[in-house]
């Protein structure tokens, strides 16, 4: 007989033993499990069995597609007119895993999932498995897929765990009151830090000081080389603290300048006579 889908929603199985496991709706794990191996008898399209090989395919094919699984409430994908989404196994990131004999999905919850399953109207996940898939592109059998997830009451896998909201699906998230002990722990670190910083501020101050007083020393070095003019140290100061490498490789090509013999006024731009003993000479004009 061939099957479509594999619907297991409803609790009429004969052989299932209860392994589900409470788990706190703040659980730090995201993957919630989905699938697990085994044979079971009593669904109403008869005998499935379901293993690695199995999840592998239905995890290849999900690969290989186009889109994201839907989560619904109640299968309504499959029986309802209208299907609300629950929320979705993202393609990207990939949210669907197989190991171990069991498979596994990172489910991103809609904000009304979220609510139903955090005041626990919704405590189950029932999937929908597709043992004989059609290609769209090629009309070939690819196998296992898995088709929808839904929210339920009433799983026919019992051996699923309880569905949870995660704190890294960005979800609901408790917190916990520190303990006097966590509080003194935490003032220390807060003390230790602000310490921390102080004494870096220390060190930079002392790296600036230091770094002004090598620029001025180097710049007064200039002046007694006579590579730069007295009228030039501000800009020269300036330029030394900005670039001290820079600065070095100037005075390395700077040539001292050579200034006129003091009193000298032959050439000054006066109109006035010099008087040497008896002889009088009438300065250059410019």
């Amino acid at each position: 007989m061939k099957r479509n889908f594999i619907v297991l929603s409803t609790a009429t199985a004969a052989n299932l033993f209860m392994l589900k496991s409470a788990i706190e709706i703040t659980g730090n794990d995201p993957w919630l499990k989905i699938g697990v191996s085994g044979k079971w008898e009593g669904h109403s399209n008869g005998t499935f069995e379901l293993n690695q090989a199995t999840f592998d395919q239905m995890v290849s094919n999900f690969e290989k597609s186009g889109v994201d699984i839907v989560c619904d409430y109640e299968h309504q994908t499959l029986y309802g007119n209208r299907a609300p989404a629950s929320g979705w196994i993202k393609k990207t990131p990939m949210s669907l895993k197989s190991e171990n004999g069991e498979l596994f999905a990172k489910i991103e919850w809609t904000d009304s999932a979220k609510a139903y399953i955090e005041s626990k109207e919704y405590r189950y996940l029932s999937p929908v498995f597709a043992p004989n898939t059609t290609s769209q592109v090629d009309g070939t059998n690819i196998g296992w897929t898995l088709h929808s997830v839904a929210l339920t009451n009433k799983p026919f896998l019992q051996e699923l765990d309880e569905v949870r909201l995660n704190k890294l699906n960005n979800q609901t998230k408790e917190e916990t009151p520190m303990t006097e002990q966590e509080k003194a722990e935490l003032d220390a670190l807060k003390a230790e830090n602000a310490s921390l910083k102080t004494t870096k501020e220390k060190l930079e101050a002392e790296v600036l000081s230091n770094k002004d007083a090598n620029a001025v020393a180097k710049v007064d070095a200039a002046l007694a080389a006579k590579k730069i003019h007295p009228d030039q140290k501000e800009h020269a100061l300036k330029m030394c603290k900005a670039d001290a490498e820079g600065f070095d490789k100037f005075l390395e090509t700077a040539k001292p300048f050579v200034t006129a013999p003091g009193g000298n006024d032959m050439f000054d731009n006066k109109d006035h006579q010099n008087v040497m003993g008896d002889a009088t000479i009438s300065p250059a004009k410019f």
